[in-house]
């Protein structure tokens, strides 16, 4: 059996071709047209010589140019990589020496200075600024392509990057399975989407949450997504009102901003019916006074990139939510507790989050080592730290090690720590996380220098190699560092000179 995602739209344009996909600003998008204008992109595709199987790297905000190139790549037969434009260019170009792509779809912002980080590439692919280059891709004539390039279920459809613990980036292979499982999770068991809903798309398109769980969910029900290339709390609740938003899904840090940000007058959020929460816990108090305040429930989930990545998540029905919990399964996901031993553990004794899921992905791409570690035996090794509850619900009690999540972004202190052993000067360095009351982690790097160094050369050196919510919020000077048992930076050591440093900051 063959399958490609792409059908989605098609489908949609067959069935309902005038009814509205995509709105931005005051231009509309119907299903029609943007079937349309995905074929044109795959025809340009084709006569720039992409092939099926091959990756294109799409580094754009959400926008309708991203949801036109996305589908021109599914329906050409190449592989769409989705990467956040708030990165900076050498974490771009680390990306695109893993993933070898044949084709770099940019913004303007990092084209010219991606030809100079990628000599290499030059010879064997293309950086097209969308913005210059790239106007005629949308309107390029041609039939539309049916069928589509057929895959088998299993085969990948994406790949979305998320940092690694080692800081060497890690690309997530999704399939065409994983993505349409994950859909119908979403639509059906969560939602219950009708094509009458409308979404509002803040969440990072390049980033799972947005990817799949917004962008791709409501474009397979055929109902419309008002985009938005950032966030900002009054502008969203003018443009939920506006269009009649009624799902809204976002990361905490903005719920924290919508909680704390006036309505503005004559804004009526009334067709507002469900929000949903993910990317890292939302605090109890957050949550209580949002749905105050709104008037409206919040489904607070996890799930993770390699789980496509809906695992479990709060219904929006009493027996179906319980405050404080991260929720349960979705039709189809097993969840076990593993203790240090690897042994099952009952319910209510915290241990290793072990996952089987229809979702699990595919594997890293081009990293077999790091695939075996984390899915063995047909599971999903999260690396999370949680518990089951006698009626099913999952509590996450801590993450994996050292990681950090900010304003819903995952950040491991290794990619901080490299670039600030790259500044002169540097000879020891450490990032952990302190607790926000808006971001949810606040980044604070240590460093150890045989040179006068002061807080905004560090913090400007940061700024050139990462993107900005990668930047540390402080950076603290120490004469040495203490050291674990086993010769490692103690980081709880670091933690708790912060806070004797800094007692109300936690």
């Amino acid at each position: 059996m063959g399958l490609n995602i792409a059908e989605s739209v098609r489908w949609q344009a067959r069935q309902r071709p005038d009814a509205i996909a995509l709105i931005e600003g005051a231009r509309r998008v119907s299903y029609g047209e943007l079937d349309r204008m995905a074929a044109g992109c795959a025809n340009a595709l084709r006569v720039l010589g992409v092939q099926p199987r091959e990756r294109v790297m799409i580094v754009l905000p959400n926008s309708i140019a991203w949801a036109v190139m996305y589908h021109g790549v599914l329906q050409s037969g190449a592989i769409p990589v989705p990467i956040n434009p708030l990165l900076v260019t050498p974490e771009i170009a680390a990306i695109a020496r893993d993933c070898d792509p044949a084709l770099i779809f940019d913004d303007g912002r990092h084209a010219c200075e991606l030809r100079e980080a990628l000599p290499e590439f030059n010879a064997r692919g293309t950086i097209i600024d969308v913005g210059v280059e790239a106007a005629g891709l949308t309107i390029m004539p041609g039939k539309l392509a049916h069928p589509f390039p057929e895959f088998e279920p299993g085969e990948t459809a994406v790949i979305l990057y998320s940092s690694g613990s080692t800081g060497r980036p890690k690309g997530v292979e999704l399939s065409h399975f994983n993505i349409l499982w994950n859909v119908q999770a979403f639509a059906h068991d969560l939602l219950k989407l009708t094509p009458q809903d409308r979404g509002y798309g803040a969440l990072p398109f390049a980033h799972v949450f947005g990817h799949t769980c917004m962008f791709s969910t409501f474009l397979h029900v055929g109902a419309s997504i008002v985009l938005a290339a950032k966030f900002d709390a009054a502008s969203a609740m003018r443009a939920m009102a506006g269009e009649r938003v009624s799902v809204f899904m976002g990361v905490p840090t903005m719920y924290w901003n919508l909680r704390d940000t006036p309505i503005p007058d004559g804004v009526d959020l009334s067709a507002l019916r469900a929000c949903v929460s993910g990317g890292q816990a939302l605090s109890e108090q957050v949550h209580q006074r949002f749905e105050e305040k709104f008037g409206v429930l919040i489904s607070e989930g996890y799930g993770m990139t390699e789980a496509s990545p809906s695992i479990v998540g709060n219904r929006f029905t009493p027996e179906g939510r319980r405050m404080g919990a991260a929720g349960k399964p979705y039709w189809g996901v097993e969840i076990r507790i593993h203790g240090s031993q690897g042994q099952e553990l009952p319910a209510g004794q915290d241990g290793e989050v072990i996952v089987r899921t229809p979702g699990m992905a595919r594997g890293y791409f081009n990293q077999p080592e790091m695939t075996a570690q984390t899915f063995r035996d047909g599971w999903l090794h999260t690396g999370d730290i949680g518990h089951l509850d006698a009626d099913g619900f999952l509590y996450i009690v801590d993450r994996k090690k050292e990681l950090i999540i900010t304003g819903g972004y995952n950040i491991y202190p290794r990619e901080i720590e490299e670039v600030l052993f790259a500044l002169e000067g540097v000879v020891k360095a450490a990032v952990i996380s302190v607790p926000d009351a808006r971001l949810g982690e606040r980044i604070v790097a240590f460093v150890e220098t045989i040179r006068p160094l002061g807080e905004q050369e560090v913090l400007t050196h940061c700024q050139k190699h990462l993107a900005r919510y990668k930047v540390p919020r402080e950076v603290c000077f120490l004469q040495e560092f203490a050291l674990d048992a086993s010769g490692k930076v103690d980081r709880q050591r670091l933690r708790k000179e912060y806070r004797e440093r800094e007692p109300s900051a936690a």
